[in-house]
């Protein structure tokens, strides 16, 4: 999902518009030609004024105006009408005016000035060039267009010393995959790295990333993006303190403060450290991670020490979590040290030690399967030392055990049915008008409990029961609990301990993003590109 649009095209013509012929313009001798010459009187001293088809050399650059005024003494000149410079490598520069200065090294053309390269065009009210330094640059706002590709800054400028290029205020880089806006933006040529120096907003397809500083290399495809980093798409908004990407092999990682949301399926993930593959459709996130699913009701949800995240294309959701995993829905609440789901058959899979606790009821085996209908728990089973226990009072509890046990809830998430297969062993508690009167032990092949109101109400024995009735003051307390009985209520996790660890912060677009695509350069099929060849 983060940042998969085209490389730049700063590679070739961010550098070649300012490489214009002003350049070339060096402290030598003028020869000039034009229809009509005359001498004429330049700040108490003599110069020339030159009228029709004005036109010099430099170094191999020409450059022609209708009407000129040259100062030798301070070896100055300016053109006047139709300013035009032509250079060797084909670059031509066209404006009202040309203010040329031998002395300060500078040439600067003025008025609807344009530049045109190749594919390339720039322009700008005036254009500015030191012969010096070769630095140029442009300050009342230009615009740079090259096929498919448009930059319109207030100003800009290039240094061939460092091979930086550098634009400042209102930088809107616009192609028809992505729009880039932000107040700087540098560029070097050389190690093909793009620096961004304040809020940024980047628009693709349907995403919009925004962060406060960063750098992209366009040429690897890697990117390092800090300080309230925010990427929104239709259904995903994922807000770090920072952000590593590598476009080419879409990974990346997220850091600090870490929110991932999915509001399609109403999940939410929060940790302090998030890799992510495919576009974002897989995160594995760490750092006291948490995941809730909110829902009209109740919520769902999740912690461990790992968590991982998918939907594919049909939108189908995968969750694992890995040690130390407590959830907690309604008023169910388990442990584990992993769990997985999946929404294509909406299975949980408790694995490693799973319990399920509720108000009254623990249950626990080597491995449990919950199976949601219409998002609510309908049954769940048990393999390998099931073992249920449930509470009848301060000091009694119900038990049943076995190899493998299957349960049934209702609308409301309480136990109606126990289904016990093979070695179901029970000791269980009858009431008389809601007061225990006598307990029964039983060992039988297969059991099945029917419950009300979270208490046994009826008992099915299948396949060779053995058992045995005692009145509850004549039931030996030795007998009390069965082989596996654990109650450690104190265990189960609370409410509270799902609370978030952290405010997110989330940017907030500051500018607008109502650029039409008219304004865009249109993008060229294949099937044009092949008619040109």
């Amino acid at each position: 999902m983060v940042l998969q649009y085209k490389e730049h095209k700063f590679k070739h013509w961010l550098v070649v518009f300012f490489a214009i012929t002003a350049g070339n313009l060096l402290s030598q001798p003028i020869s000039l030609s034009a229809r009509k010459m005359k001498s004429i009187q330049i700040d108490g001293h003599g110069g020339q004024l030159l009228k029709g088809n004005v036109k010099f050399e430099q170094q191999g650059s020409t450059v022609y105006c209708n009407e000129a005024e040259y100062d030798p003494q301070s070896e100055s000149l300016k053109g006047f009408g139709d300013v035009k410079i032509v250079n060797l490598d084909g670059t031509i520069v066209t404006g009202n005016t040309l203010l040329f200065d031998n002395l300060l090294h500078t040439a600067k053309v003025e008025g609807n000035v344009k530049l045109v390269d190749n594919t390339m065009t720039l322009t700008t009210p005036w254009l500015q060039y030191n012969t010096i330094s070769k630095v140029g640059w442009y300050g009342s706002g230009g615009v740079i267009v090259d096929k498919e590709t448009k930059l319109t800054s207030l100003s800009g400028s290039y240094n061939p010393a460092n091979k930086v290029l550098y634009f400042k205020k209102n930088v809107v880089l616009q192609t028809p995959d992505y729009i880039i806006k932000t107040d700087t933006l540098q560029y070097q040529t050389k190690s093909k790295v793009a620096k961004f120096f304040s809020f940024t907003q980047i628009e693709y397809g349907n995403q919009t990333i925004l962060f406060e500083r960063g750098t992209y290399n366009t040429e690897t495809g890697q990117g390092e993006f800090y300080q309230k980093f925010g990427l929104f798409d239709n259904e995903k908004t994922l807000v770090a303190d920072s952000v590593s990407i590598n476009k080419k092999s879409q990974v990346g990682k997220a850091y600090g403060n870490v929110w991932i949301i999915d509001s399609a399926e109403n999940w939410q993930v929060w940790g302090q450290k998030a890799f992510y593959t495919k576009n974002s459709s897989e995160m594995t996130v760490v750092g006291n991670p948490m995941a809730l699913q909110t829902d009209k009701k109740d919520s769902f949800f999740i912690k461990g020490d790992t968590l991982f995240y998918s939907k594919d294309s049909l939108k189908q959701q995968k969750i694992r979590s890995w040690k130390n995993v407590k959830f907690k829905r309604n008023n169910v609440s388990g442990t584990a040290n992993f769990l997985a789901y999946n929404s294509l058959d909406s299975t949980f899979k408790l694995r490693g030690n799973p319990v399920l606790w509720d108000s009254l009821t623990r249950m626990s085996g080597d491995s449990i399967n919950l199976f949601l209908k219409r998002k609510k728990l309908s049954h769940s089973t048990m393999y390998k030392h099931g073992f249920i226990s449930l509470k009848e009072d301060e000091l009694r509890f119900s038990q049943i055990s076995g190899d493998s046990m299957t349960h049934w809830l209702d609308s409301n998430q309480k136990i109606t049915q126990t289904l016990v297969h093979k070695n179901g062993k029970s000791i269980y508690y009858t009431r008389e008008k809601d007061t225990i009167s006598s307990v029964f032990e039983i060992k039988c092949t297969n059991i099945k409990f029917q419950f009300l109101n979270n208490k046994i109400n009826q008992v099915y024995f299948y396949q060779e029961p053995e058992g045995k009735i005692y009145p509850l003051e004549l039931f030996p307390i030795e007998k009390e609990k069965l082989p596996g009985f654990i109650w450690d209520i104190e265990n189960k996790p609370s409410r509270n301990y799902f609370s978030n660890q952290f405010t997110p912060l989330i940017p907030k677009s500051i500018y607008n993003l109502n650029i039409r695509k008219s304004q865009i350069p249109a993008k060229k099929s294949k099937k044009n590109k092949k008619d040109k060849k």
